[in-house]
Order: C-alpha cells, then structure tokens, then sequence
C-alpha cells in the first residue's frame, strides 16, 4: 500500500474523532449555562459571552466540515477546518496558560498535531474539482 494511502486511511478515523471532540466540546461552548462552562475550566470564559458563545458555533461548524475529508472532493475544505482549529487551539492554550492552568496543554499540544496531521493529509490528498480517479 502506497504511503500516501496510508496516511490517508489512518487519517479519515482520526478526522472523525477529532470532529466528534469539536462537535462535543462546541455544543457545550454554544449552549450551556456558564456556570456549567465554569466547572470545566472553559477557555471562552475569558472572553464576552457572545464571543464565546460564537467559538462553540464556530467549532460545530469546523467539526461538520472536518467530516468532509472522507470524501476527496472535500479534502481541501477539511484541510481548512483543520488551520482553522489548529488556531482556535493556539487560542485554548494562551488563555489556559495566562489563567495559570498549565495542565490543560497537554491537550491544547495533542489535539494541534492531531489537526495538523489531518491538514496535512488532506492538503496533500485532495482532489480538485472535476478531477477523477
């Protein structure tokens, strides 16, 4: 099996997981009370609630797009979602580190390279339109 094709089977799992962690977390961040949002440590916090309210909208969106790399046609859209996130993670961790919550980069660093393996693979793998194969 080709390497590329590799990649691209090992990434469409993961592409999924990583939109039904963006999806999760992006429905909370859209919809429950703040003081729910408060216990979990909620990086939005820190901003007006509109804004914050406007990231979990943004990463339901980002999580149904990141869906699309399992179609070619989709890749490059995927690979959109994926800097897209990648940047709204680089925000989770500034937050996260001026509050003095060091423990939650960890996560902040796996999710970052997570996204940019699947950037990376569909930016590589993607189709443009009316290409075939």
């Amino acid at each position: 099996m080709p390497v590329r094709s590799l990649l691209t089977v090992l990434a469409i799992p993961i592409a999924t997981l990583l939109a039904a962690f963006f999806a999760f977390v992006g429905y909370h961040k859209a919809f429950a009370p703040l003081a729910e949002l408060a216990q979990h440590r909620v990086w939005t916090l820190a901003l007006p609630e509109w804004a914050g309210r406007l990231v979990g909208w943004s990463e339901l969106l980002l999580a149904a797009i990141l869906l699309g790399f399992a179609l070619p046609r989709l890749r490059l859209w995927a690979a959109g979602a994926a800097l897209l996130l990648i940047v709204n993670q680089a925000a989770a961790a500034a937050v996260h580190w001026s509050s003095g919550e060091g423990d939650a980069l960890p996560q902040n660093a796996v999710l970052v390279v997570l996204l940019g393996l699947v950037g990376l693979v569909a930016w590589l793998q993607h189709k443009p339109m009316g290409e075939t194969s």
